[in-house]
């Protein structure tokens, strides 16, 4: 059922923010696209797949998956567990929650003989504190939290599956992916947070003094690449899928200041358990699969801003 080019249908497991995004992504190119999620038929996560067929039910029940895969030719693995903080505190949980259904959905297409996987991974997080800037695929894992560790995981039974039962199965290291529709305030997504916290007139939390460095990449551009790179034969076994810049956390608050035209009002926090330092991904291998040019984050910011409707919406909830 493998095809060259573009496939015509797509089963995305997962309908978060990146998932749902992923669905429309598809969707708009005309791809037949079925979204898995626990809560696919439901307001507002039916809306944001609109389009797409959807599937109800539990990514960890074999026949479910199973009913959902069907006939789709590649698979967008967009599911996700805990956020990092709260992994380290509940390891088990994260665990239970991002292998096994993974590991079903491989078993099913090695059964089955075809088929494509694209699993969205953590360039944030299975690095850990790189010893080069921007880190590229190669480097050493040595994540600082369960998330990272099961990302990595996840990334060696890909390999695994791959080289003893020929599933297609490629992994992207994404960076610190923002834009519209992102929930605020969870531990993981400062972006939605700090432009919530703004058009509330809240404070930022802002950890360590804003001293991190992230590499920021808006939706859009990771959409692009999953829907670019499905289509593609002989695809590398992990991509990093970021900006290649760094920003702190201090300069991306003086940046969204300058967007929103707004002051942006911080109060301090203790370092967190499990953070990383500074991580900067290597796009030298993505922008040698397919063409590249990154949203600027201040042209991505402001369209994430904007697109909360002039951030009504924010100051609402």
């Amino acid at each position: 059922m493998r095809t060259v080019g573009a496939p015509r249908s797509v089963l995305v497991v997962g309908a978060g923010f990146l998932g749902a995004n992923i669905a429309r992504g598809f969707v708009r190119r005309g791809v037949a696209t079925t979204v898995l999620s626990r809560n696919a038929r439901r307001d507002p996560t039916a809306a944001r797949v609109a389009g797409a067929s959807t599937v109800a039910g539990d990514a960890n029940d074999l026949e479910t998956l199973r009913a959902a895969l069907a006939d789709s030719e590649h698979v967008v693995w967009a599911a996700g567990g805990l956020m990092p903080a709260e992994s380290n505190e509940r390891p088990v949980d994260d665990v239970i929650a991002t292998l096994p259904p993974l590991l079903l959905m491989l078993n099913l297409l090695a059964v089955r003989g075809d088929g494509a996987l694209t699993f969205l991974s953590s360039g944030g997080t299975v690095y850990g504190n790189p010893t080069v800037l921007p880190v590229p695929e190669h480097h050493l894992h040595q994540p600082l939290s369960s998330h990272g560790v099961g990302k990595v995981a996840s990334e060696l039974y890909l390999s695994l599956y791959a080289q003893v039962h020929g599933v297609d199965t490629m992994a992207l290291r994404c960076a610190n992916v923002y834009g519209e529709g992102q929930q605020p305030h969870r531990s993981q997504g400062v972006v939605a947070t700090a432009l919530a916290c703004v058009a509330r007139g809240e404070p930022v939390p802002l950890f360590d003094e804003g001293s991190a460095i992230r590499d920021f990449i808006h939706v859009d551009d990771v959409v692009e690449v999953v829907c670019t790179l499905a289509g593609r034969l002989n695809r590398p076994t992990a991509v990093n899928v970021g900006s290649g810049i760094g920003t702190s956390v201090a300069s991306l608050l003086e940046i969204i200041a300058e967007v929103t035209g707004r002051p942006v009002i911080t109060t301090p926090r203790p370092t967190r358990l499990g953070d990383v330092r500074s991580v900067v991904l290597d796009i030298t291998l993505l922008r040698s699969l397919m063409a590249f040019t990154p949203l600027s984050l201040p042209e991505g910011l402001a369209r994430t801003w904007y697109g909360f409707e002039g951030a009504s919406q924010l100051t609402a909830q």
